[in-house]
């Protein structure tokens, strides 16, 4: 199914391809293939949803087999998140199609739901009686751990089951165990990582249970969780198998024969043997009605950060503009707060020191980030650290980077580091809204002047000196920040007016532009991103990277949807007093802020040319998003980058530029459905995975192809446009001295 398959999904997502193809040649009416959004959580204060392969295999099947009629595919949505009621909508609205009526499908949901509760009921019986037989067993009894699609499939497993029971020993899958009570590590917010993580910890202390964790090459969340089962199992020796189509049983074979002998040393040596983790005791605390503080857990000590010089609130650099201007807002706050530098390759080996490297780009630049801080001289033993990390609740991993750093910091022994999070379910509004105002300002403006920095390096006559100009004006916004921010249009009118000053070598309207889209963090990481600018200026083209206000405004749109959700769950004649219709009311309001806010700086900067147009309607961009790429239940950067970059060409654009970490859930699924939709419309378009070193040659070869293409696109270009003219100057991110 390799012929099918339009990006580097995991071995799983490669055995739906082949089944479904198989589906399809036995000329079967039907293909079900829902989107599996999530399920009943069995945590109270996080979603248990689906990752994002898995929730998009309908909508990317649907590209990968464009010969099969829509209408062959079954594809409810299934979510349980607002109860039964609202689960069975989507099944309701499916078996209408097939001519049954709402009663007889109610009817059908309701049975088969009882159905697969008695089903989960006697899988824990056998669970309970599963534990108990291997408590008493003289043989070691030995825990499958993975997912049901590759841990008890036999297109996927390997047969690894059956390989421990033919030497003698007895198996569990780990979904019948009784684990729902036991604790985890928080935001914990996969379906199957929470199984997973509970039958962990539940198994921990069981002398003769040991597990073997079944993963797949490339299998984002096993990145992080794997870490985590690691430290739930301490001492305890457990197998992971990582299984992809390529994977010799041989090789299986020889790891089994190796964690069985292990086994048996451990039980007859090291039972005894008991592990203590390291914890400062230091934890942020955010509770309405309170001031932000740090309370010592240990001395019961409450320390203020506002107006505190021992504090200090470090955050990562995500793009140095917006960063920096962060940086100066909160200053001016009254928190202590430095934005670390750009991040190089230096930083990145750091965080590799302590990672598998399985894990994605961002989570290695921020932690590179912050350990190199730490042992940098700035680095003071009477001072406490506050690491900000945003994160979400899924489906993506950046929601487990907070998880993973509190834990890597307990093992490094940091005595003087916390982690704070916000969230980007609530659009990122902990901190109150003075800091949600002044923090919109900062990112609206930094991504303009992000817009007229790479615009500047493509149209500038002398780009090193345009640079050199426009970083003397940046130092100037700084100052401005750090007394009220929202006071900046009259400076952003001179700097505006400076920057039209600088010669030009070319219009930027004259130039084809590229719209960089993908994953938030290394599409706006100058570290990550700059070197793609640097090939675009030097061949004339304006690389437009996509805004991070994008992805409030999405984040926006996603809160908004969901209280609508949860607002018609309510009778129609209680809705107007329910806190959703207050919590819609109050987001007009503040979207109609942000709106107007980016209006009048956009017009400011505006008058420089050097500010590309781009779609920022999102209710536009979603839209296109539901017609060409994915419903609306899948809340990713899948759906808004699908959805901007089908609009940007749509408007004028020649291009896109799908970017995102090595491994990626979020790039591989954009690719899988955008590139096939942009290859019948005969639009430029490249997936590039980074994975912080410098482009490789093949990937250089197909840029160049791909900026030809994008050249030739709008009729502005032909091969010897490409050939580098002798004198031309660019510049990169990296060799500025910022200060």
């Amino acid at each position: 199914m390799f012929a099918r398959v339009e990006s580097s999904y995991c071995f799983p997502a490669e055995i739906a391809h082949g089944a479904v193809q198989d589906i399809f040649n036995r000329k079967i009416d039907y293909i079900f293939l829902p989107h599996f959004r999530d399920m009943e959580s069995y945590e109270t204060i996080a979603p248990a949803n689906f990752c994002p392969i898995t929730q998009s295999l309908p909508y990317y099947i649907k590209k990968a087999f464009p010969e099969i009629p829509d209408e062959k595919y079954l594809a409810p949505v299934v979510s349980f998140m607002y109860g039964i009621e609202k689960a069975s909508e989507s099944f309701i609205a499916m078996a209408a199609t097939l001519g049954f009526p709402e009663s007889e499908a109610k009817t059908a949901f309701n049975i088969a739901y009882e159905k697969q509760m008695e089903c989960f009921a006697r899988f824990s019986e056998l669970g309970k009686q599963a534990l108990d037989a291997a408590r008493q067993a003289k043989r070691s009894v030995i825990a499958i751990l993975g997912r049901p699609y590759n841990s008890f499939t036999a297109d996927a497993n390997m047969g690894i089951p059956r390989k421990y029971t033919s030497r003698g020993y007895s198996v569990i899958p780990f979904d019948i165990l009784p684990f729902e009570d036991q604790s985890i590590y928080p935001n914990m917010y996969w379906y199957y990582g929470q199984q997973d993580m509970k039958v962990g910890t539940l198994l921990k202390n069981e002398d003769n249970i040991f597990l073997t964790y079944i993963s797949n090459f490339s299998c984002a969340p096993d990145s992080f969780m794997l870490h985590y089962l690691k430290w739930i199992m301490g001492t305890k020796p457990f197998l992971i198998l990582e299984l992809d189509s390529h994977t010799a049983d041989a090789g299986v074979d020889t790891r089994i024969e190796a964690f069985l002998d292990i086994i048996e040393g451990y039980r007859s040596k090291l039972t005894n043997i008991r592990e203590e983790r390291y914890d400062n005791g230091l934890r942020f605390i955010n509770n309405p009605g309170e001031v932000i503080h740090i309370k010592n857990d240990i001395t019961g000590e409450k320390i203020p950060i506002k107006n505190n010089p021992r504090i200090k609130l470090l955050l990562s650099n995500m793009g140095r503009l917006s960063a920096e201007l962060v940086g100066a807002t909160i200053r001016g706050l009254g928190i202590n707060a430095e934005t670390m530098p750009v991040p190089d390759i230096y930083t990145l080996q750091m965080a590799r020191n302590h990672a598998s490297g399985k894990e994605c780009l961002p989570s290695h630049l921020v932690l590179g980030s912050a350990l190199k801080y730490l042992s940098s001289e700035k680095y003071r033993k009477d001072e406490i650290y506050i690491l900000f990390v945003p994160t979400t609740t899924g489906p993506c991993r950046t929601g487990q980077y907070f998880v993973f750093y509190e834990n890597l910091f307990k093992d490094l022994r940091l005595e003087n580091v916390v982690v704070f999070t916000m969230d980007s379910d609530n659009s990122y509004t902990e901190l109150g809204p003075q800091f949600t105002k002044y923090a919109w300002w900062s990112v609206v403006i930094g991504d303009y002047m992000k817009d007229v920095e790479t615009s500047l390096r493509t149209c500038a006559a002398d780009p090193i000196e345009a640079i050199k100009m426009y970083d003397q004006i940046w130092q100037k916004m700084l100052g401005v920040a750090e007394k009220d921010i929202t006071r900046v249009l009259p400076e952003l009118k001179d700097i505006a007016g400076t920057i039209s000053q600088i010669p030009l070598a070319r219009k930027m309207n004259d130039c084809p532009k590229v719209l960089i889209v993908g994953e938030i963090y290394v599409r706006r990481d100058d570290f990550a991103v700059d070197e793609l600018i640097q090939q675009f200026s030097k061949h004339g083209i304006v690389g437009k990277v996509s805004s991070v206000a994008e992805w409030f405004y999405y984040c926006d749109f996603v809160r908004h949807y969901e209280l609508k959700k949860k607002l018609n769950l309510a009778p129609w004649y209680r809705r107007i007093f329910t806190r959703e219709f207050r919590d819609i009311i109050n987001w007009k309001i503040e979207h109609a802020y942000k709106k107007n806010v980016e209006k009048n700086i956009r017009n400011t900067l505006s008058t420089t040319g050097l500010v590309p147009h781009t779609p920022h309607d999102m209710q536009e961009i979603m839209k296109n998003t539901e017609k060409h790429f994915v419903g609306l239940e899948l809340h990713s950067e899948i759906s808004v980058s699908s959805g901007v970059a089908a609009t940007a060409m749509m408007d004028g654009y020649s291009g896109i530029v799908n970017i995102s970490p090595f491994a990626c859930l979020i790039g591989r699924v954009i690719e899988g459905l955008f590139t096939p939709w942009a290859r019948e419309r005969k639009y430029p378009a490249i997936s590039i995975e980074i994975d912080g070193n410098l482009l490789p040659p093949n990937v250089l070869s197909k840029l160049e192809i791909f900026m030809l293409n994008v050249k030739r696109f709008r009729g502005k270009g032909d091969s010897h446009s490409m050939v580098e003219q002798d004198g031309a100057r660019s510049v990169a991110i990296d060799h500025k001295i910022i200060r």
